[in-house]
């Protein structure tokens, strides 16, 4: 079993390596918007609560640095966070109703609405140092104190000050509990979303950051608190919730580099739903840098996994979705995929390669109704032997959307989707602990399945199948090229705009008509600041490993490209992908624009594109490829 490999070419010597690296988030950010539906219109967060501990009677919740505290009959409580709550008595504090400390002291607001300030020391000393009116939420960082009012009204001041002097910041309705940490504010509010502020920045009404959906998020809080890299939050029955991200724990990125002589190239596959493109450049750039490969010799794909945090702008979905959070994205994302090609690249030792392809029937075409209903099936596999100890690396490339369930707590986990459960029964089936999933041509092909598990298995099992049938071993020399294709922009003129944005405003509630409002309003602010770009540049990628090519195309690529590409060598050992490099549209076909289908015209306005492509897209792009004979 899994172990036919005949066909062998003339002798070449290549060396391969193989990397993988997390792009789990870690506990700060508290929460992220998952990617890839722009239903429900409140979002999908990863944010769920576990029950910690209790908090006994008390009637105030709040924070220092690392630690917790309450006010419980007239003693200040503190417990540290790892492990259980243990709550230790810090001393008498009198009436106190709200609570917030610092590195430096604590802060409280009591019955008669004194602010009062104790330095941390082992005997508490309280001293009035102002006076405030209908505060109902306290907080504090190292530099400033925030309150909130019964309003809303959030008001600071610098605590470098002998005498506060405080501004108003802003106001958010229905307001309950503020907490602070790492430099953002985070708001509370009684329908229970969580809302992050960053103080400076141009929106005043801060970022749903999570919500309640009586799933992940299920419990009703009146307070939260921030300690370490952590949120907690507390409920009516005075229960403490620590947050996290909910999650099953499978999303990496994973790096092939092989290298023939001087010649390497560097395949990354990367469970996000999609990158721009200067983002991957800047990748590029750096991994140029450092090794001197070129930008065309990485490829770096999308699996497109519609249950990853938002890793690219989207600036006509809800605010929650329209930008990815830069802590995750470049704390946590780029050196991922940096560190992942680094290592392949430390990683490759001599190995034999070998082609195969099968078939699987994990797909089917989710936009035509009528035949034909084109669904390129192929399966291909890149079976890849270490020579000193046999041990295999496998890579498998399919196109198919991963997008089911968006439904129940599966709509709301982090998930590699099907392609994470192909890679682990691998692993735990077959032994096979090195694989990576590039994304096909899959932009207009769904799941047969709704059971991402399913889908995983079958993959897998298909797999299994085509490592068991005669391989092919590739020999011969490596080479890389990266080429574009520019399309002109359709303008739309200022007046049609503005028809099209009055044709959709005044309904609240439709994601489609708020996206379009959207769309017109972006398109409006750079036209008039003739920002609307020229042209909408689709790339194509081919890298060639002996007798086996890969065509690696940016944005989400139809299932037609596939098939026609293949066609251009026939009978050869073609592979191709979409979602390479940069994923900032859909690459429909002349069918798909002309019927007005999902792929072919509303899309564009979800990616915030200037306009369609033109109907002869898809065979511009042959002919392009037909002469270059990459």
């Amino acid at each position: 079993m899994l172990g036919s490999m005949v066909f062998a070419g003339a002798q070449v010597n290549y060396r391969a390596g193989f990397a993988q690296t997390s792009l789990e988030p870690p506990s700060y950010p508290f929460s992220l918007s998952l990617a890839g539906y722009g239903a429900p219109r409140d979002g999908r967060f990863t944010l769920e609560w576990i029950r910690k501990g209790e908090a006994g009677d008390c009637t105030a919740f709040g924070n220092t640095a690392n630690n917790l505290f309450a006010w419980r009959q007239g003693k200040l409580m503190i417990s540290g966070t790892a492990g259980e709550l243990v709550w230790k008595s810090m001393g008498n504090t009198g009436s106190i109703r709200l609570l917030a400390g610092n590195k430096a002291g604590w802060y409280a607001v009591d019955d008669s609405d004194n602010l009062l300030y104790s330095a941390a020391a082992p005997v508490l000393k309280w001293k009035k140092i102002s006076r405030v009116s209908s505060a109902i939420a306290i907080t504090v960082s190292d530099n400033h104190i925030y309150l909130a009012d019964k309003d809303g009204r959030i008001s600071y001041a610098a605590l470098k000050n002998k005498a506060l002097h405080w501004n108003t910041l802003t106001a958010i309705p229905h307001l309950q509990s503020l907490a602070t940490g790492k430099g953002s504010l985070y708001v509370l509010t009684t329908a229970n979303d969580l809302i992050k502020f960053d103080p400076g920045q141009e929106n005043k009404n801060g970022i749903r950051i999570a919500r309640y959906n009586g799933l992940s998020y299920d419990v009703r809080l009146k307070a939260i608190a921030i300690a370490g890299n952590t949120v907690y939050g507390m409920d009516s029955a005075n229960t403490i919730y620590t947050g996290r991200h909910r999650t099953d724990g499978d999303l990496t990125v994973s790096a092939l580099a092989i290298a023939s002589g001087k010649q390497i190239v560097v395949l990354a596959g990367a469970d996000v739903c999609g990158f721009d493109g200067s983002f991957i450049s800047s990748i590029k750039q750096e991994i140029l840098r450092k090794h001197n490969i070129p930008a065309a010799a990485i490829l770096v794909n999308a699996s497109h996994t519609h249950f990853a945090p938002v890793t690219q702008n989207w600036l006509t979905w809800g605010e929650h979705n329209q930008k990815p959070d830069s802590v995750y994205l470049y704390g946590v994302v780029r050196p991922a995929i940096v560190a992942a090609i680094q290592a392949a690249l430390r990683n490759m030792e001599p190995s034999t390669i070998y082609f195969g392809r099968g078939k699987t029937a994990i797909g089917g075409n989710r936009t035509f109704t009528k035949a034909p209903l084109p669904y390129d099936d192929d399966l291909d596999v890149i079976n890849i032997v270490r020579k000193k100890d046999k041990e295999r690396t496998v890579l498998f490339l399919a196109g198919c959307h991963p997008v089911f369930k968006n439904e129940g707590a599966e709509g709301i986990t982090i998930s590699a989707n099907y392609p994470g459960v192909t890679r682990k029964w691998l692993a735990e089936k077959v032994g096979i602990r090195k694989s990576i999933f590039i994304q096909g041509c899959g932009g207009d092909i769904n799941p047969i399945d709704a059971s991402h598990t399913a889908t995983g298995t079958k993959l897998a099992e298909d797999i299994t199948h085509v490592l068991d049938l005669p391989q092919e071993e590739l020999s011969g020399n490596i080479s890389f090229y990266l080429d574009s294709i520019n399309f002109p922009v359709k303008k739309w003129t200022e007046d049609s705009l503005i028809a099209f944005r009055n044709r959709n405003e005044g309904k609240e509630g439709d994601v489609y008509a708020e996206k379009n409002v959207r769309w017109a309003n972006l398109m409006l602010q750079l036209n008039r600041a003739q920002a609307i770009p020229t042209s909408m540049p689709v790339y194509i990628q081919t890298i060639n490993i002996g007798s086996w090519k890969l065509v690696g195309l940016s944005r989400e690529a139809v299932t037609d490209y596939s098939i026609g590409i293949k066609k251009i060598w026939q009978g050869e050992r073609v592979s191709v992908a979409g979602y390479c490099n940069d994923v900032s549209s859909y690459l429909p076909t002349q069918r798909h624009i002309q019927e007005g289908v999902y792929e072919g015209m509303d899309s564009f306005f979800w990616y915030g594109q200037p306009s369609i492509f033109p109907e002869s897209v898809y065979d511009d792009i042959l002919e392009k490829i037909k002469q270059l004979r990459r």
